[in-house]
């Protein structure tokens, strides 16, 4: 096959191949391709490698070798090959890359990211698919490690790609952080750039360094912001294009101090610099400005058992259950613990039925384990996540287990992050009431002890002091502020409800965000951080629906039940019936607890019923649910339901089989499967059925053997597909 010498170079320099050094050897491609089309992988690198010991200069035979080692995981001949490509072109967007991919897999995100950069620089207008490639495999090394910014622009960059057709990856990525709940929503997306002044003299540069940034030339749009910040060292808008900058290098610490910068900006709005000091905290993984100063405590003791017994017999510790002892060891190699134990705010309550009043339920304020003698080390005890602000009296409880005459050792350890720290840990103390009645008891506890954890905790940005003992000063209210938005912005505080934030504004003497109002035509422009607070009444339902679907992409549960129900409300024509059902399984989602959900739930069925409308999802949804529950009876009801209407339809009784499969209930083969479900543990909340009950996933008891049917003479009376 001949070459058209006019087409351009597959080694990625850009050339045509009539100038190229490749000319000599290029006639060899067409070979080369067939062998790796044809799955004769290991047969091309062969060649590829004669191809190159007779022409150093080919270029192309190491652009496609990279490509076929990079696929084969063979990353160390994949960084010799890189050396060997950037030698021969230094500046080629490949060879680059190949680099980059090496430093992927060795775990080296700064050299990786810089590669990149410098790739991306070199590569013009047209991204080739390589790069694109090896920056989706970037933004999960970053997204892995809690860069969670630069993980979200490189992911993008592969997704907005036009004609790139491996961006799947990439989605999944960025499909994975908006959903996550414990990720904070300003972190969810990327600060937007500060506009310049319009009349700046400056604005000829800046806007050279704007159009060079959006080109993803970052490297020389660095340089120009940094030119023009030596000279205006605290202009928001060059500020912002530095942040970006740091952002796309990965460069946390530079982020967090460029956020910091900007929040010291007086010419900005108060809470858009409340919102950027926010940022800097969340952005560096190490940053300790929003996490509690944790302590170890540990001492040498003469005999394991005495100390076991005390802690046993005290009711300030709750035992922690031998499997999860087994888990306590760092290797293989490792001794676990003899013993290990909740340390607890208050005594456990002592109670036959039922459960006990919320001010009796105690809580889990560090971890204490005891370790036997071994034959280097003295038997000793360990206690772990101890905050400043319980560190006395988690001192006082261990030194009376383990005696006056023993010395208890004080190190710190790693802080503990925000929702660590302000997550009521519900002690391992079983009580026996129903899954309903947990429910209730999880719910009312999480809203009376959450704002007291957020409001008395120490934290890093207020100097190792609390939003309590700070609340009446003034020249910490941006500080103050930047807490309680951080709180705002957890779905997983947020989620439970408008008492726990009330009652943390009111601790902390902050005013909350009042309501936003918006049109139609502003729906777009709304930020993640605003849906929450939406005032839905000048909007359409069609903007409602939108809003919705945007609120459950980044899991953002209170705009998500404010669209639903509003959905829900509205009379809808009849071609729109099915936004409504999607609404109610919105809902149905997105509710607090078991109990909400099956009863929206009930209400879906009948709308859907009443509209001629699909009620399988509804169906899956509610037998996941009345397991939940512990509502036995209306689970097999939910069953039967589904498997006489759908019965017939092999997808829908698939995904029955796999519900069932993963809840324990049966094996791979259909058959009913009797004794402990897998992977049962221990419930944090503690509750146990009354009567025996039936298992639930968080209940960690034994699976309910299915019903027998007298009909049949016995057997099981759940139908499931294999059972035929």
């Amino acid at each position: 096959m001949s070459v058209d010498q006019y087409a351009t170079c597959p080694c990625g320099s850009g050339k045509k191949i009539k100038f190229c050094k490749c000319k000599e050897s290029v006639s060899e491609l067409d070979r080369v391709m067939k062998m790796v089309e044809g799955g004769q992988v290991v047969p091309a690198l062969d060649r590829l490698s004669t191809i190159l010991s007779e022409h150093p200069d080919a270029a192309w035979a190491l652009a496609i070798r990279g490509r076929l080692l990079l696929d084969l995981r063979e990353y160390d001949s994949l960084a010799e090959n890189a050396d060997r490509f950037i030698r021969l072109q230094p500046s080629n967007p490949l060879a680059l890359t190949q680099r980059a991919a090496a430093q992927v897999f060795r775990g080296d995100v700064k050299s990786a990211t810089d590669s990149m950069l410098e790739a991306l620089t070199e590569s013009g207008r047209d991204v080739d698919a390589f790069v694109l490639d090896v920056s989706s495999a970037v933004a999960f090394l970053l997204g892995r490690q809690g860069v969670f910014l630069t993980a979200r622009v490189y992911a993008s960059l592969a997704m907005m790609a036009q004609g790139y057709e491996g961006s799947q990856m990439s989605g999944t990525l960025l499909r994975q952080l908006n959903s996550s709940p414990t990720l904070n929503q300003l972190v969810k997306s990327i600060p937007q750039p500060i506009e310049r002044p319009a009349d700046a003299e400056w604005g000829e540069r800046y806007d050279e360094a704007a159009t060079l940034l959006r080109s993803n030339k970052v490297l020389l749009a660095e340089a120009k912001f940094q030119s023009l910040r030596r000279t205006l060292p605290d202009e928001p808008a060059i500020l912002s294009g530095l942040l970006t900058c740091a952002i796309w290098r990965g460069d946390v610490a530079a982020q967090s101090d460029f956020l910091q910068k900007l929040s010291a900006c007086e010419s900005l709005d108060f809470e858009q610099r409340v919102q950027y000091r926010a940022i800097s905290c969340l952005v560096n993984p190490d940053d300790k400005d929003l996490a509690a100063e944790c302590f170890r405590l540990d001492a040498d003791i003469e005999s394991a058992e005495p100390v076991e017994m005390a802690m046993i017999a005290d009711s300030r510790f709750a035992p922690l259950p031998a499997e999860m002892l087994a888990q306590m060891r760092e290797s293989e190699d490792d001794v676990p613990p003899r013993a290990g134990f909740q340390v607890l705010d208050r005594d456990r309550p002592e109670i036959a039925e039922g459960l006990p009043p919320i001010d009796q339920i105690p809580e889990a304020i560090a971890m204490a384990f005891v370790y036997g003698k071994q034959t280097d080390r003295s038997a000793r005890v360990e206690v772990h996540d101890v905050t400043s602000s319980v560190l006395d009296e988690v001192r006082t409880q261990i030194q009376k287990a383990v005696g006056d005459s023993v010395q208890l050792n004080q190190k710190p350890s790693d802080p503990l992050p925000f929702l660590a720290v302000v997550q009521p840990q519900v002690a391992m103390v079983r009580f026996k009431a129903s899954a309903v009645e947990a429910d209730a008891m999880q719910e009312q506890l999480t809203n009376t002890r959450m704002p007291l954890a957020i409001a008395n905790a120490k934290w890093g940005i207020l100097g190792n002091a609390s939003l309590v003992e700070t609340a009446d000063d003034d020249s910490k209210l941006l500080e103050r502020t930047v807490v309680v938005r951080v709180a705002e912005q957890y779905d997983a505080i947020i989620s439970k409800g408008d008492e726990v934030l009330g009652e943390v504004y009111r601790l902390a003497k902050i005013q909350p965000l009042p309501p936003l109002v918006i049109s139609d035509d502003e729906i777009e422009s709304v930020a993640n951080t605003d849906l929450n607070r939406i005032d839905s009444s000048q909007l359409n339902e069609e903007s409602c629906l939108y809003l919705l679907q945007r609120a459950q992409q980044i899991s953002s549960t209170p705009a998500i039940r404010h669209f639903a129900k509003r959905l829900i409300e509205a009379d809808l024509p009849e071609d729109q019936k099915m936004a409504k059902l999607l609404a109610y399984s919105t809902l149905v989602n997105a509710s607090g607890n078991a109990k909400t959900a099956i009863a929206t739930i009930d209400e879906a069925k009948a709308f859907a019923e009443a509209n001629q409308l699909p009620t399988a999802n509804l169906l899956l949804s509610e037998v996941s649910l009345r397991l939940q529950a512990g509502d036995g009876e209306g689970f097999q009801k939910a069953i039967e339901t589904l498997t006489q209407r759908y019965g017939n339809e092999p997808e829908v009784m698939a995904q029955l089989q796999q519900m069932l499969i993963s809840m324990g209930l049966i094996r791979p083969d259909g058959s009913p499967r009797r004794g402990p479900a897998p992977g049962g543990g221990v419930a944090p909340a503690g509750a146990e059925p009354a009567t025996g009950g039936i298992w639930t996933p968080d209940g960690g008891g034994a699976a309910a053997a299915p019903p027998a049917d007298p009909a049949a003479g016995g057997g099981s009376k759940l139908w499931v597909p294999g059972m035929d």
